[in-house]
This record gives C-alpha cells, sequence and structure tokens, in this order.
C-alpha cells in the first residue's frame, strides 16, 4: 500500500522531459520542509492505495510516461521502489522527483532520477556524505535540478556540483525560485558560468495559475 495524495494527467512542467504528457502519482508525506516548498498541501492526508490499483488508474491515462512525485516518494521507500519496477515492466518510462535526502540505490536501473540539490536558502541541510555516495554511482539516466533564488545560491550549486562530477556527465538544470529570483539575471549567470547546464522553468506555473493543483 502507499498513501498517495494524488493521480493525475497533464505535460511534464520541468526536467529534461518538460512539455512531455506525463501521468503523475503524487505520494504524501516528505521529510524536509524547503523555505519554497509549492507542494506543502502534500505533506499530509491523501489516501492509502494498492499497487495494483494504482496502476490500474495510470493505465487509464494511456500514457507511457509516468513520474512518480511528492512531497517526497523515498519516504514510502519500499513501496515506491515495487510501484516503479511494476511500471518499468509494463513498458512505461518512469520518472522520480526526489529531494535528494534520501538514498536512492534501490531505485530501479532505467528509473530517470531527478535529483535535487538544495542550496543553502532552501533552509535545508546538505548531506555531504549523501551526495559523495551519488556521485560515486552516477547513472545515464540521472538528472540533477538547482532551484535557486539569488547568485550566492548559484554559486554553491555550481562549486558542488563541480565537486561531486555531476558537470559535464549528466544533466543539470537551474530554476528560479518562482516569484523571487529574476529569470534573465539566472540567464545571464547561467551564460556567465560556460558549463554544459541550461535553464528549467516550471513551465506548468506559466500555462496555468501558479497554485493550481492537478496539473
Amino acid at each position: 500500500m502507499l498513501r498517495v495524495h494524488e493521480i493525475f494527467y497533464s505535460i511534464q512542467g520541468e526536467s529534461t522531459f518538460a512539455g512531455v504528457p506525463c501521468v503523475f502519482v503524487r505520494l504524501t508525506g516528505c521529510n524536509l520542509r524547503c523555505r519554497w516548498c509549492d507542494t506543502t498541501y502534500a505533506f499530509t492526508q491523501g489516501q492509502c492505495m494498492t499497487l495494483d490499483d494504482i496502476e490500474k488508474q495510470v493505465d487509464s491515462y494511456q500514457c507511457k510516461t509516468v513520474e512518480i512525485t511528492g512531497g517526497e516518494p523515498m519516504c514510502q521507500r519500499q513501496e515506491a521502489v515495487l510501484l516503479m519496477a511494476r511500471l518499468l515492466a509494463k513498458g512505461y518510462t518512469v520518472l522520480l522527483e526526489t529531494n535528494g535526502s534520501l538514498p536512492l540505490e534501490d531505485v530501479p536501473h532505467g528509473v530517470h532520477r531527478i535529483i535535487d540539490l538544495k542550496p543553502p536558502k532552501s533552509g535545508q541541510p546538505h548531506d555531504v556524505a549523501l551526495w559523495k555516495t551519488y556521485a560515486e554511482h552516477w547513472r545515464d539516466t540521472d538528472q540533477i535540478k538547482c532551484v535557486v533564488c539569488d547568485r550566492a545560491d548559484f554559486d554553491w550549486c555550481i562549486e558542488k556540483l563541480n565537486h561531486y562530477g555531476a558537470i559535464g556527465r549528466i544533466p543539470v538544470l537551474f530554476s528560479p525560485v518562482w516569484g523571487e529570483c529574476d529569470p534573465q539575471a539566472l540567464v545571464a549567470w547561467i551564460c556567465d558560468a560556460h558549463a554544459p547546464i541550461r535553464l528549467n522553468f516550471q513551465i506548468h506555473k506559466i500555462i496555468w495559475d501558479p497554485d493550481t493543483r492537478g496539473v
């Protein structure tokens, strides 16, 4: 059983899959409290669902890309991993959106792990030991998302990404904190960095009202 907050069908708003139709399975619960979190409503509530029932609802949308998100999906690690494995076996392209604060070695190979790197102004501590483990086992299906609110956060992320050997190894995407970081400034920082990184917008917030759920 998994505690599920919502399952819905829309387009992927972030990552290298941005713009791709996708089924989202949003699990309840999170172990972090990032200052700019936009899914605090998923910290609690939701309903318990069997893996069979989740699969049936995912199948009903007739879309072969599915993202397991939250909250933090790895808070329900054992069952979430089983769900990912089952979806892979059925031919789905499976994405995992994770805050990067929990071990990920159990995530099945073939899953696209979208791992957040939390800069200082997120208000969350950076686990050096855990990220060292990530860096020793990067997968070709990994990518890193950095949400930043100012130049100090951006520079911190660049330093860490270089330290962990991510830049040039796997896709690295930078997003501005919605309503707080000037996107034009972020573009300038990215260009100044002269590194293989890219801009990443939350395009669902551009298409719909930023507070709209289920999109």
